[in-house]
This record gives structure tokens, sequence and C-alpha cells, in this order.
């Protein structure tokens, strides 16, 4: 039987051929793992956001200007630095994508948004592999 996590992630009964993506809940947000200029990050998984987000420092690709004004789940503009388009590996494989380099409040290096999601629903993952996702908790450090 599949486990399904909080934002219903089904892992289909064939996923053993299948590649698997680990959603963790980290207090509940959906996070996964990502590799970003060598460095494991952890990466929240936000469908509410049209926009994907770094911290400041994640990566040290150069930063492009750009004039996008979008606003936080508070309705407060969020204060958008610029834009970098970063190489990053997920379920081994490499993506290439644009992000926003804005301060969160959150621990993660920061979130994929729709923006990244609905683009990759047309495109590798469709094409026969599919990221079958289960749903784990982090372990508590001590």
């Amino acid at each position: 039987m599949s486990e399904v996590s909080s934002l219903h992630l089904y892992a289909p009964e064939n996923a053993v051929n299948r590649p698997t993506a680990s959603v963790l809940l980290e207090q509940g947000t959906p996070t996964v793992t990502a590799e970003i200029e060598g460095v494991q990050r952890y990466l929240i998984l936000d469908t509410g956001s049209n926009i994907s987000i770094l911290l400041p420092g994640v990566s040290g690709i150069d930063m492009q200007c750009t004039s996008v004004k979008p606003y936080g789940v508070t309705g407060e503009p969020l204060e958008i630095r610029g834009q970098q388009t970063v190489s990053f590996l997920f379920n081994e494989h490499e993506f290439k994508h644009p992000f926003y380099v804005c301060s969160l409040p959150t621990k993660a290096a920061g979130l994929i948004g729709m923006d990244f999601m609905k683009n990759r629903r047309h495109n590798r993952f469709r094409k026969g592999q599919d990221v079958a996702c289960r749903h784990l908790e982090r372990p508590e450090a001590g």
C-alpha cells in the first residue's frame, strides 16, 4: 500500500521501477533535498508560490537584475535582490532553473514554486520517468 503525505503525493503500486523522491515534512512543510554547487540543501515545495526563491548566498552564480515585485503570504512585498539561474541535482537529474534571491524566515535554502513544478509536468517526468514521492519525517537531531 502506498503511503500518502499531507500533499497527497502518491507512490503508485508500480513505482518499483521509477525513481523515488523523498518528501520530508519539516514542521508540516513539504521539503526535498537538492544538491546546489556540491552542497546538499533543503528546499520547500511551495504549491502556493508562483516563483522559486533561493536565500542570499546559497549560490555563487552572478545575480541578474529583475523588476519583479512579488508578495509574500502575509501580503507584504518580498525584497527581491535579483535573479540567478542555478543548476541543481534533484533525484539524480540535473535541472537549470531561474530563482529569485530573497531572504525568507526559514532554515531551508529556499523554495521550489509552481514555475518549476508546472514546467516539469510536461517535460522529463511525463515521458516515462514519473517521480514517485514518499513521505518521510526528518530524524530528530541529537
